[in-house]
């Protein structure tokens, strides 16, 4: 494992301004980029001529885009408004991938609820991942499904219960070991865990949080922090990862900020709000991240 060659940034966790994503991933000679908010709008608002402006840079700066970052399937599983819209969000997404000559699409597994791998919920999300697979199919672009603790599947063992029900190859995981974090019934992620999602990696979100020990109403059960500085111990996880062969890429998701981000925008990150003080806090985060595999 070698930095930077297996490594990329969300493009919204440095800015919304091309021209400061274009030096940054020059700054660390980052081989492109994953996509999510830009220009002040989500990925689902993104215009045609946003697209235009990520595809000529990825041209001109030689990158490629490792990842387009939807926010599909973030609505309840009940709610068939939703899935309808979110639906159709895929179906632009698409042509935004091909677009990008991107092969990855990020979605999720509904919004959480007691008792997430309940056999008939669990059922209907499946069925419902499956019709993107239809949506998808003969497209090239492959769907990976994150954990996110705002969602049914958080941790390692229910994305591994989950995937078991996908038998599709174009779907697989993109994992995210420090959102086990914000899940306030789970244990802490483990190095060990990564062996329950590594035969269907696709992708891997780097980041890293400290647990509240009281959380205030309103509050997440975490809050970002440094990468390496967090719960989250990336020194063991990362030799899990190598133990493992993985030979995927992994993207920073900074997730801090030298001041406090509200934490409303971390449920949906998009726009300028969420963008400031990033480009400050995902240089110090790719330093240390840097030294971190420098040091396997």
């Amino acid at each position: 494992m070698q930095f930077p060659q297996r490594f990329t940034i969300i493009t919204d966790e440095v800015s919304q301004d091309l021209a400061v994503i274009r030096a940054f991933v020059r700054e660390f000679q980052l081989p492109g980029i994953e996509l999510r908010s830009f220009a002040g709008r989500a990925f689902k608002d993104l215009t045609s001529e946003d697209i235009a402006a990520i595809a000529g840079a990825a041209r001109e700066e030689g990158w490629k885009v490792f990842g387009c970052s939807t926010p599909v399937f973030k609505c309840l599983v009940e709610d068939k408004k939703a899935i309808g819209e979110h639906r159709e969000i895929f179906k632009r997404s698409l042509d935004t991938a091909r677009a990008l000559q991107c092969d990855l699409l990020r979605v999720f597994t509904f919004l959480r609820q007691p008792n997430p791998l309940e056999p008939a919920r669990l059922a209907r999300v499946t069925e419902e991942v499956l019709g993107l697979v239809e949506l998808a199919r003969g497209s090239g672009v492959r769907i990976g499904i994150e954990n996110e603790a705002s969602c049914l599947i958080a941790t390692a063992h229910e994305m591994s219960t989950f995937m078991a029900t996908i038998p599709a190859p174009e779907v697989g995981v993109i994992w995210d070991p420090c959102n086990v974090l914000y899940v306030p019934e789970a244990p802490a992620p483990h190095p060990a865990d990564f062996k329950l999602v590594a035969p269907r990696l696709f992708h891997l979100h780097v980041k890293d949080s400290l647990r509240r020990p009281a959380p205030k109403a309103g509050e997440l059960p975490a809050v970002g922090m440094p990468l390496g500085v967090g719960e989250v111990d990336w020194r063991a996880h990362l030799r899990a990862v190598e133990a493992c062969d993985y030979q995927g890429m992994f993207s920073l998701e900074t997730h801090w900020r030298l001041q406090k981000i509200d934490d409303k925008l971390l449920h949906l990150p998009a726009g300028y709000a969420f963008s400031q003080g990033g480009e400050a806090a995902s240089r110090i985060c790719c330093h240390n991240l840097k030294a971190l595999v420098d040091a396997l």
